[in-house]
């Protein structure tokens, strides 16, 4: 009875076995996701245009300069975003980014006097950047050519004075962990999508500078004779130097290219050896 007993609660308990390191990475995500969102905030949307965790307001004598509109809704945006794609839960995501963009303000508005009226206008501009970055980073997780024209938007959009060059090699080569011998023409499409999503992206940030640096300071804080100030400006550069920015910008990242090339072969490479190692042991 003993010996019958014993045997038979060896065979209930469960072995012991390694644990799966995907199942733990995918357990660990959510808590590491959080901290990167955290970490990444800032330096994604303002790195070099302030000091760390402020919005960069730029004091004007009669205000705050007008450029810093621009500023602050293009680095709020990306920022945002940047949230958006790292933590999956909405409500966390949005906490996040108000409290992140709460802060920034709060340490920035003790050093900053405002023409009156402007401090709403400039809340608003971050206000609205933040929610509309939480949209778009939402869908930067459908898949990898999402995840890619993600990385140029946030290249192309972002106010912050860090290099784009590494980052637009990451999204040029990205669309090729999915290409296969059948997907030659989805693969190269994709690139192309990622490329215009880019140039899009430096179109509208340049345009946008154009027209905020149309306003004279302390005009801010009347948004109603600003916004067509900062559209007409915005419209006017697009039509006169859009087609311009789309034949030079790529020009100041022609040496990434091969950084591009050399990501793509690896991507490919480890994506076809991953698969013939899963067909493997599916046989």
């Amino acid at each position: 009875m003993s010996d019958s007993r014993t045997r038979n609660e060896v065979t209930a308990t469960p072995a012991s076995g390694p644990r799966d390191p995907r199942a733990v990475a995918r357990r660990l995500w959510p808590f590491v996701a959080v901290v990167l969102a955290v970490v990444l905030w800032w330096p994604t949307g303002f790195s070099g245009r302030g000091p760390w965790m402020h919005l960069p307001l730029v004091q004007m004598s009669g205000g705050v300069a007008p450029i810093s509109g621009g500023v602050v809704l293009l680095g709020c945006l990306v920022a945002g975003a940047v949230v958006s794609a790292l933590v999956a839960s909405p409500w966390p995501k949005f906490v996040i980014a108000v409290a992140l963009t709460a802060v920034a303000w709060v340490l920035a508005d003790g050093s900053i006097t405002f023409a009156p009226g402007e401090r709403v206008v400039l809340a608003a501009l971050a206000a609205i950047g933040m929610l509309v970055g939480l949209g778009v980073g939402a869908r930067a997780t459908k898949g990898v050519v999402s995840a890619a024209s993600f990385i140029a938007l946030v290249a192309g959009l972002s106010p912050a004075t860090w290099s784009r060059g590494l980052l637009l090699a990451i999204a040029v080569a990205l669309p090729f962990w999915a290409a296969t011998a059948d997907r030659v023409a989805p693969t190269i499409l994709a690139v192309v999508r990622v490329v215009l999503t880019w140039l899009a992206a430096v179109v509208v940030s340049t345009s946008l500078w154009i027209g905020f640096s149309g306003l004279r300071a302390g005009e801010l804080a009347d948004p109603g004779k600003a916004a067509p100030v900062v559209g007409r400006g915005f419209v006017d550069h697009v039509r006169e130097h859009g087609l311009e920015i789309v034949r030079t910008a790529p020009q100041v990242y022609t040496g990434w290219i091969w950084v591009a090339v050399v990501l793509a072969v690896l991507l490919v490479v480890t994506a076809t050896v991953l698969t013939c190692r899963r067909a493997t042991k599916a046989a």
